[in-house]
């Protein structure tokens, strides 16, 4: 309840309210707690959109993190896959051929639009056979052909990793040498998945039609004359066809007891070369 006084020349004073304070106190006790109130509302209200903002940001990583698969799986989509066989015997005119090796006199070579960089081969043997060969026999006839090429350049073009169950054909980040089934007529088969000019991943699978030997025994297949003409497409070589280059190791054919394909010859080394340096 107020009570009204009033003032000197008629006009009335403020009244006073119950707990001592005259209107005007009043009204400005009020604006004064209004502008409090409005103060701890602006706060919260700051408050809240961070919190929104933080919330919003959180989504947008969640939904980025479940992108991710897909992403690799579109990079995934960009490796490209090159088969490479190598046949038996195949149409050879005899009056072409010299009949003395003239290998280190033929500069020829052809390359695959691919090559490892900037890392190495890193590869794996699985020595599984049924010939009667010993794993340590396998790993040194073969790990010998990855080094016919290393020998010739100064780059580590192979680096043996060790023995490995797996089998050849498949990617599945190994570099796998391995016997295996394939159609009839082909030896081996270089298995190359790449990217652009870059080799991902290479298997090779030498062919149990046939029978093998490891040291060049007739009507067999000579490992270590095979691996290191396959080891030529690991390197990014591509095979000759033309019967002139009979006598290098990247010619597209060969045949049993063969063994001349164990040694490079001068084209071999210049393909070699033009990948990896001297």
């Amino acid at each position: 309840m107020y009570r009204h006084v009033p003032l000197k020349g008629g006009h009335p004073a403020p009244r006073l309210s119950a707990d001592g304070l005259d209107e005007l106190s009043h009204c400005k006790f009020i604006e004064t707690y209004k502008g409090e109130i409005s103060h701890t509302y602006f706060k919260e209200e700051i408050l809240m959109r961070k919190i929104q903002s933080f919330a919003l940001l959180t989504l947008i990583l969640i939904v980025f993190a479940s992108m991710l698969p897909l992403l690799a799986w579109a990079k995934e989509e960009s490796v490209n896959l090159m088969v490479v066989e190598l046949w038996e015997k195949g149409r050879i005119v005899i009056d072409a051929i010299s009949q003395t090796d003239d290998s280190m006199t033929n500069p020829d070579y052809k390359l695959l639009p691919f090559h490892w960089y900037p890392s190495t081969a890193k590869y794996w043997i699985n020595p599984k056979n049924n010939y009667g060969f010993s794993a340590s026999a396998v790993v040194t006839t073969i790990t010998t052909s990855a080094e016919t090429w290393d020998k010739q350049t100064a780059y580590a073009v192979f680096s043996y990793q060790g023995t490995i169950s797996l089998s050849a054909g498949k990617r599945d980040n190994y570099n796998v040498v391995a016997w295996g089934g394939y159609q009839a007529g082909v030896i081996a088969v270089t298995y190359i998945w790449y990217s652009g000019s870059q080799i991902l991943e290479t298997d090779t699978r030498m062919n149990i039609v046939y029978k093998w030997s490891l040291s060049g025994e007739a009507g067999k297949m000579d490992v270590q004359n095979i691996m290191t003409h396959e080891f030529g497409h690991w390197a990014g070589l591509a095979d000759l066809y033309g019967d002139v280059d009979y006598w290098l190791t990247m010619y597209g054919y060969a045949n049993y007891g063969e063994t001349y394909k164990r040694t490079l010859g001068l084209g071999d080394i210049n393909g070699l070369e033009a990948w990896y340096g001297p």
